[in-house]
């Protein structure tokens, strides 16, 4: 792995800090500058690494404190990007500075630790062996929130030090690819919020289990990613896998599984089983559609669940109410789509009324309203059995014209007052 020189990279250091010639620099120290160095050291830390430096330009007493920070913010200007940047002179120069400017500031850096390190480029700005060598760095100070946003046009090899930081306690994934998981362990024993966004791409379903594994104390999960190169892997066709997650509060599960890979979401799924608040997006709703209710785990600590339909799943819906007994919010979002009444599946009433609408369900919110006949069969189930439900809001779809809105809000009203009910509101 490569490591800092002691050498400073050439042209760089004699250049990160311009003298700004103006009146200003003659004055009289500014109020700010008379502040006492711990709190200038907080107001840098707000700014992006770069900007940080630039203000020792303003005086001499403000040119040391950047090295102080204890937060360090890198991006170049296109991360994030899928195309290559147009060749123009000041990209270019944005661009080819980048890698020499990073490790200057982890040259001259002078805090004790590193509590946030955020690295957003793409790889026409730095090597796979540049991103190496600045994680091994930021490991070695103790960096506890950790935030990697590359580009999925060409592949980067991420490595091993990533997945085995002893210190990281927030992770923060974005367009990088996780294949390299197959060849090593995980070990994030401090870990307590990943988030996987949705630029993730990994190799198999197996890979997701074996990152989550690898995260005993995880409290909170973003997985967003739809990405995946192929399947087939000993979880997704076996399920042999020990996954643990009951320290988590908080999941939101937007990932796709291939339909032979049962295995590995179920596993997934009921590893959530702790949570209090649960948000499904609608590619994992997709993937659980067909579910029976021994599919679906037993939610003991669940009071807010948001789920996201492409298609109305309401078999899925009616067994996460069955077995989300403390249920207090219900946040139900419909992706807008032109459907005419009958062509969207029925809401079948269940045999048994879930207690968490009996007992608990206090708000209720439904998003992309329609006006559908199975939108207004749910509805009414909810007034009519939800007990202590305190506020409903109704979210009308975008796509519907102002007559037609006002046609759904008058029916919806009509049904108000066959329950005693609670207050609903129209947005």
């Amino acid at each position: 792995m490569a490591e800092l020189s002691a050498d400073p990279p050439p042209k760089r250091l004699h250049n990160l800090f311009p003298v700004a010639e103006t009146a200003a620099n003659a004055t009289a120290t500014d109020r700010i500058s008379e502040l006492p160095d711990a709190l200038l050291i907080q107001i840098l830390s707000l700014l992006p690494t770069k900007q940080s430096v630039v203000t020792g330009s303003l005086s001499k007493r403000w040119r040391p404190l950047w090295a102080s920070v204890p937060i360090l913010d890198f991006t170049d200007g296109i991360a994030g990007t899928v195309d290559r940047p147009e060749r123009n002179e000041s990209k270019s120069l944005e661009t080819s500075g980048f890698s020499e400017f990073v490790y200057a500031v982890l040259l001259l850096h002078e805090a004790r630790s590193i509590t946030r390190f955020r690295l957003r480029c793409s790889h026409w700005s730095c090597s796979q062996r540049d991103i190496a060598t600045w994680l091994s760095q930021a490991a070695r100070r103790g960096v506890e929130q950790l935030e990697l946003s590359l580009s999925l046009s060409r592949y980067v090899a991420l490595p091993r030090k990533l997945f085995n930081f002893e210190t990281v306690v927030e992770m923060k994934l974005d367009g990088v690819f996780l294949n390299a998981l197959a060849g090593f362990s995980v070990s994030l024993p401090s870990l307590k919020v990943l988030h996987v966004g949705d630029r993730v791409l990994f190799g198999c379903h197996d890979y997701v289990v074996k990152l989550l594994a690898g995260c005993p104390v995880l409290e909170k999960l973003v997985l967003e990613s739809t990405y995946s190169d192929a399947c087939g892997g000993p979880v997704c066709a076996q399920g042999m896998f020990d996954l643990n997650l009951n320290r988590l509060v908080k999941a939101r599960i937007g990932f796709s599984w291939y339909k032979t890979c049962t295995k590995s979401i179920f596993l997934i799924i009921n590893s959530l089983s702790n949570v209090r608040c649960l948000s499904i997006l609608s590619s994992t709703v997709e993937c659980l559609k067909d579910s029976s209710a021994s599919d679906i785990p037993v939610f003991n600590n669940l009071v807010q669940l948001e789920i996201s339909f492409g298609n109305y799943s309401w078999d899925l819906l009616t067994y996460l109410l069955q077995h989300s007994q403390k249920l207090e919010v219900l946040t139900i979002y419909k992706e807008s789509q032109k459907h005419a009444n009958g062509q969207e599946p029925a809401w079948n009433l269940p045999l048994v009324v879930p207690e968490c609408v009996l007992s608990h369900l206090k708000a209720f919110w439904l998003m992309e309203f329609q006006g559908l006949d199975c939108e207004m069969g749910f509805l009414r189930y909810v007034m009519q059995n939800a007990r202590v439900l305190e506020t409903m809001k109704i979210s009308m779809a975008s796509s519907l014209d102002p007559q037609t809105k006002l046609q759904i809000r008058s029916s919806v009203t009509a049904l108000q007052l066959n329950f005693q009910s609670c207050q609903i509101t129209f947005h």
